[in-house]
């Protein structure tokens, strides 16, 4: 654990899209220079983001220095304290000698995180991470993750069936779309970010019910607290096949009376749905 006071800094990152918090630290930690995956605490809420130790090459600094960039994190918070947790270490510090790189530097180590998943408690507040095959070994460890329902003008549910190739249920017949959140996401830009790989579309989603879920499938699981999100399109799916083996339009009065056909989490969710769920304008 590294705790440290916010204190006001050069603001460099802000501009480039990545503004960090600058801690004063009472000792200097005995740690491995360069960016890590952390655990953030501030007034008992929890955050991840990136962290830093060692010299800020930009201002061709020589001494260490430690700062944190926190995801989806938009609070003043200037002479507060954090307490971080190193949960990963990404890489040692690299020289770069412009803002343009440190950003492209930057957005490669969000890029490493994309296999891994928000683990969670079940009220939801973030634990650290986990790597995503693990995450679903054996029991499972739970995580969050997204279901998009997206309806035509007519009122009917976009449904795929999953490719063979995926590791847990495939070839199963699901919702329009679903995934794990990535560290640096918040719900919606998880469910925005899958609904484009997936199917190439985008909607104005709105979020509806949460729930948990959890499903055996051979000697793996899913254990997720799950964002179901609401939406309605109007241009034809693209879908990959790498992804998806087929799809369909069908009335939700339809998928009920089939409810025992689907993906469990579909089911799940064609439980709690409602008609006011149902998004056609």
């Amino acid at each position: 654990m590294i705790s440290g006071k916010v204190i006001k800094g050069e603001a460099v990152g802000r501009t480039i899209g990545f503004p960090t918090a600058n801690l004063q630290l009472a000792k200097t930690p005995k740690i491995k220079p360069g960016v890590y995956a952390a655990l953030v605490t501030l007034k008992r809420q929890n955050y991840l983001g990136l962290a830093y130790f060692g010299p800020r090459y930009i201002f061709n600094e020589k001494q260490d220095s430690f700062e944190v960039y926190i995801f989806n994190f938009k609070q003043n918070i200037y002479g507060q304290k954090l307490t971080i947790k190193l949960l990963q270490f990404l890489r040692p510090p690299q020289r770069v000698t412009g803002l343009k790189k440190l950003k492209a530097l930057l957005q490669k180590d969000l890029q490493s995180l994309d296999q891994q998943v928000i683990l969670v408690n079940r009220g939801d507040k973030i634990l650290g991470i986990e790597e995503k095959s693990k995450a679903h070994q054996g029991r499972a460890k739970l995580h969050r993750a997204i279901s998009v329902q997206l309806f035509n003008q007519k009122g009917e549910l976009l449904i795929q069936q999953r490719a063979k190739t995926k590791p847990l249920f495939a070839g199963e017949w699901a919702n329009t779309v679903c995934t794990d959140v990535r560290p640096y996401e918040n719900y919606l830009a998880a469910a925005n970010r899958r609904l484009q790989e997936e199917f190439g579309l985008k909607a104005n989603l709105k979020p509806g019910f949460k729930f948990f879920y959890t499903a055996r499938w051979g000697k793996n699981s899913e254990w997720e607290i799950d964002q179901a999100f609401f939406g309605r399109v109007s241009t034809r799916p693209r879908p990959s096949a790498r992804e998806i083996a087929d799809w369909k339009y069908i009335s939700l009065s339809q998928a009920k009376r089939q409810i025992k056909t689907f993906a469990p989490w579909f089911q799940l969710i064609l439980k709690k749905i409602k008609p006011s769920d149902i998004v056609i304008s």
